[in-house]
């Protein structure tokens, strides 16, 4: 993992900071080492939260390479036991979930864009490709790494060199951006795909819990120090942190913050901020509620068009 020391949505260099932790999930499985200290920042310019540590290209691949697999899912619940198989092989599968995803996606482009008139779309990084709105684009892709089986009508692209020299109408980045170390490149990268003109809609998970009760000095850094030195009481920790973080949408006290796959945590100002410095316009934006259960789940919605 390497340090950044800039927003990566603005670039600013002012910060508010809280003491947090690697996941030991996190850690062994994707660093190759025990966890440990890190922090988790808030720029003071366009508010977005951000781990100070990131992972390396390898640390990528260890991680999303099988990604919900079987080697995946058992190293994660011998770490987080209330990360059962019933949660594991249901993320992106309960038709009920898609069913709400699919149609937040539809009400933020339809007021703007032509559902039919759209040619080529492209969901990147979008699993089997069933976001996608049925009648959205002629002709449909998918870009993914994993094994996933692509919908009927869909088209699966599975490496970076299928992708070069294509262009697309509507690309989709749902649920990605919330992973990557560098967002901004993701961004840039994607750029490369699309026409003048062309429409990118980018979701994330709207997180904002609350952080008051985790501290930054010294007292708090040894307490979690102590934890770290304990892995029965840190897991132990990590449950109640986050049963209170999902139940609550707040870190308790004595909680802990910890860093896992979501590196970033956008809201509205910050997420438009970077589609702006990376060349796009944006044209709307809102906040979707997706699921109740088990915890109450929004998705935040921007649409840009490229400059």
């Amino acid at each position: 993992m390497y340090i950044v020391g800039a927003c990566p949505c603005c670039q600013s260099t002012e910060f508010t900071e809280k003491a947090a932790i690697v996941a030991p999930f996190l850690a062994h499985y994707a660093v190759g080492k025990p966890p440990f200290l890190c922090k988790l920042l808030e720029c003071s310019t366009c508010s977005f939260r951000f781990f100070d540590v990131r992972l390396e290209p390898s640390e990528v691949e260890r991680l999303y390479s099988g990604y919900r697999g079987e080697r995946y899912f058992a190293e994660r619940h011998r770490w987080e036991f209330w990360y059962s198989r019933k949660v594991n092989d249901g993320i992106g599968g309960d038709p009920e979930e898609i069913s709400r995803r699919v149609a937040a996606l539809e009400r933020i482009v339809h007021p703007h864009v032509d559902l039919a008139a759209v040619d080529t779309v492209l969901d990147y990084g979008g699993d089997r490709g069933q976001f996608i709105p049925q009648l959205l684009g002629r002709k449909k892709f998918v870009y993914e790494l994993s094994d996933a089986v692509p919908e009927p009508g869909v088209t699966r692209i599975g490496s970076e060199g299928e992708l070069e020299g294509m262009k697309f109408d509507f690309i989709m980045v749902l649920g990605v951006l919330e992973h990557c170390s560098e967002p901004a490149t993701v961004l840039e990268q994607l750029r490369s795909y699309m026409i003048p003109g062309a429409i990118l809609c980018a979701g994330v998970p709207y997180e904002r819990y609350g952080v008051g009760f985790a501290g930054k000095g010294g007292l708090y850094r040894g307490y979690l120090k102590a934890l770290l030195g304990v892995p029965a009481a840190l897991i132990a920790v990590d449950f109640y942190s986050a049963a209170a973080r999902i139940r609550m949408n707040h870190i308790p006290p004595l909680g802990l913050i910890k860093c896992h796959e979501h590196l970033n945590f956008f809201n509205q100002q910050s997420l438009e901020a970077l589609l702006e410095r990376t060349g796009f316009e944006v044209v709307d934006s809102r906040i979707e509620a997706i699921a109740k259960y088990p915890a109450k789940s929004e998705q935040l919605y921007v649409l840009a068009r490229l400059l």
